[in-house]
């Protein structure tokens, strides 16, 4: 059976995220409109573009193949990426604000911010709040219809990404709860959850599950906790040595890690 002609192949992707995946997950992409005799490969990096197919099945490509498949760089900037407080991600840079002197087009930066608005909105409404026992305020009432607009569509209006962004860069927003540091929770919970799923000794099991519990509960980890249980976290993940002791004392040291990682 011939393979497909690449315009077909890219009119029948669509990219969705970027995300963790599974140790071992082979890519999608490796084998589909590529040379015979070309093998299949692994995502050794645990990070992949997830893509929608034409039948609405969602599949993990590595970045080569997700850029082939799609036919051009520009269709990944609007692809909310979940790894970027993952070890090796590179310097963070806050999505959800206009980037200074870039040359992108229009386009492009309403891409961008439509990627982190549902990044946002996925993290608090979804992924973070999906964290057993994690603390009621993330999932936070003024973002259920929008949520579920974005459920029904798959995409934000313009005024429902300006809402999304400007309630994450509201000042009654709690650091713990702004979106980098969301990002570590959900880098960590993804992290602690393989580890225990390896964890072999009780006492290690016991300590995952303490971890994971704090984590939920308190949405931070102290260093020792991370470098204990052997997380691979992003070098500015939340720059605390201890948890916070008061709710002022924690938004009075998120504003000032918020204002490091923009400078």
């Amino acid at each position: 059976m011939p393979l497909e002609s690449a315009s077909a192949v890219h009119s029948a992707w669509t990219a969705v995220r970027k995300d963790f995946v599974e140790p071992g997950t082979r890519c999608a992409g490796s084998g589909i409109d590529m040379a015979a005799g070309k093998k299949g490969h692994g995502i050794g990096s645990g990070h992949a573009y997830i893509l929608r197919d034409a039948a609405g099945h969602e599949h993990a490509c590595g970045p080569d193949c997700a850029l082939r498949l799609l036919g051009g760089h520009g269709l990944l900037d609007g692809v909310p990426d979940f790894t970027a407080r993952a070890a090796g991600a590179g310097p963070w840079r806050d999505d959800a604000r206009p980037r200074r002197g870039a040359t992108a087009g229009r386009e492009r930066e309403q891409a961008r911010q439509h990627a982190a608005a549902v990044r946002y909105l996925l993290l608090r409404m979804d992924k973070v709040a999906g964290v057993p026992r994690v603390q009621p305020s993330v999932r936070f009432a003024p973002l259920e219809p929008l949520y579920a607009a974005y459920r029904e569509t798959g995409v934000l209006t313009a005024q429902q990404v300006s809402r999304v962004l400007a309630i994450e860069r509201s000042p009654s927003t709690p650091a713990t709860l702004k979106t980098a540091n969301l990002l570590d929770v959900y880098t960590a919970y993804v992290q602690l959850e393989r580890a225990l799923r390896d964890a072999v000794r009780l006492e290690q099991q016991r300590f995952l599950r303490g971890v994971m519990d704090w984590l939920a509960r308190h949405l931070t980890l102290t260093r020792a906790q991370g470098e204990a249980a052997g997380l691979m976290l992003h070098p500015r993940a939340w720059q605390l040595d201890t948890p916070p002791q008061r709710a002022a004392g924690a938004r009075d040291a998120g504003n000032a890690r918020n204002a490091d990682w923009e400078n």
